[in-house]
């Protein structure tokens, strides 16, 4: 019986010692300490990863919770956990984290981007650089575009990897418009010539009003250059006047005549699809053509951009300070940008998401998959999308507009 207990004994100190250093495994290291990708995937098989990111869209927490869980398990015995979260909140949660010395959190993976990139990079809030890491990244993406190396204006300083693109795209029925609206100044006649036929969604929570109002001031002000910079608040508010006249000129031919707005785009969709209003817009560039498939709109829906252009930005994934598995978030992080998963996630029926690769460094038969999707009824091509696509503000930009239109036009007349 001594014996047994001296074994079971010796058994217990044993798994005590291997569960420790399996915990030991689960990273308490900094991305600066893994010398290549070699080490990532040591330190990063079977773990979880937590990403936190926001889950307004079902069709991005289906292609989440399915094709992205199903692959970065069968790759690398992974187990994706999603946590719905708005950016502001996990900002929050991460800066009291850092007051309170906390190294060890509970988050993996940020999806992030723009003003709420500048505070979490201001507030040392993020762990990198990593993007030397990626083999995806190298491999398929132009290692000098803006977008891969300033967000919204900022720095990326490799803490960040980009994961999408996006951009302002309208979308209306040409059974019951023939010739819709191409500029502002084409946009102010039609909605005084068709009273109460046309919203846009409510600032400053739904970014895709934020984004509709912000593309207005490089038609209407005529300069494309000041706005990747930052100046003085009076310098704005000049700036800003034309702006700010042309939106409140708009109100009274509102629905509702201005005075409330949708809440959402899905809203503003909703209003589209029952005929209340004859034009809509999104950020997603196959959102439309993914409801004509699934039968919400008619085929004679179509999707287009202002021929003065419509601001694009992207989509960038990070890593929290204290993340407990960094070397598995980078492994999720580079599966996302892989040509596969960038082109699962760019069709109508998963997400309808601009891929962030360059297209010349795929295959042939990938690029013949992407001149596929293309094609469906509603999509917009890639190419007409960068033609006219504009640069995403500075950040600082960003968040100024978002209080001139709270505080300046809104439901002024």
């Amino acid at each position: 019986m001594k014996i047994n207990k001296v074994l079971i004994s010796v058994i217990v100190v044993l798994i005590i010692t291997i569960l420790s250093a399996c915990q030991n495994n689960d990273e308490v290291i900094d991305i600066s300490s893994l010398q290549d990708w070699d080490e990532v995937l040591e330190f990063g098989r079977n773990k979880e990863v937590n990403i936190l990111m926001w889950g307004g869209n079902e069709s991005i927490n289906q292609y989440m919770d399915t094709y992205v869980s199903d692959n970065v398990m069968e790759l690398y015995g992974i187990k994706l956990v999603r946590t719905p979260m708005n950016a502001p909140e996990f900002l929050t949660k991460l800066i009291n984290e850092k007051k309170a010395n906390q190294s060890r959190g509970t988050a993996d993976l940020l999806w992030i981007n723009a003003e709420n990139f500048l505070t979490a990079k201001e507030g040392n809030l993020l762990d990198g650089p990593f993007t030397d890491l990626l083999p995806n990244l190298n491999t398929y993406y132009d290692l000098e575009a803006s977008d891969l190396n300033y967000d919204s204006g900022i720095p990326i300083d490799g803490y960040e990897g980009i994961w999408g693109r996006a951009q302002l795209v309208f979308s209306y029925d040409e059974a019951v418009i023939t010739n819709p609206p191409k500029t502002y100044e084409e946009l102010k006649t039609w909605v005084i010539a068709n009273p109460g036929k046309f919203t846009y969604p409510r600032l400053p929570d739904d970014f895709v009003g934020a984004a509709f109002v912000r593309n207005a001031f490089y038609e209407l002000t005529g300069d494309s250059n000041i706005f990747q910079t930052d100046v003085s608040e009076a310098q704005r508010f000049a700036l800003s006047q034309n702006v700010k006249d042309y939106f409140i000129s708009l109100n009274p031919y509102l629905w509702n005549q201005g005075t409330s707005f949708p809440a959402t785009q899905a809203q503003l969709d909703a209003l589209f699809k029952n005929g209340e209003v004859t034009l809509t817009m999104g950020f997603e560039i196959g959102k439309t053509a993914g409801l004509i498939q699934s039968g919400v709109y008619p085929n004679t829906v179509k999707s287009y951009v202002f021929d003065s252009g419509t601001i694009g930005n992207s989509h960038y994934l990070a890593i929290p300070f204290n993340s407990p598995k960094k070397a598995a978030a980078l492994l999720v992080m580079d599966f996302l940008q892989s040509p596969e998963a960038q082109i699962e996630k760019m069709k109508a029926n998963v997400w309808g998401d601009m891929p962030a690769f360059d297209v010349s460094l795929l295959t042939e038969a990938q690029q013949i998959e992407l001149s596929a999707i293309q094609s469906v009824s509603g999509m917009i091509s890639l190419d007409e999308l960068t033609s006219k696509r504009l640069p995403e503000m500075n950040a600082l930009w960003i968040s100024w507009i978002k209080e001139l239109w709270v505080n300046d036009i809104a439901g002024k007349s």
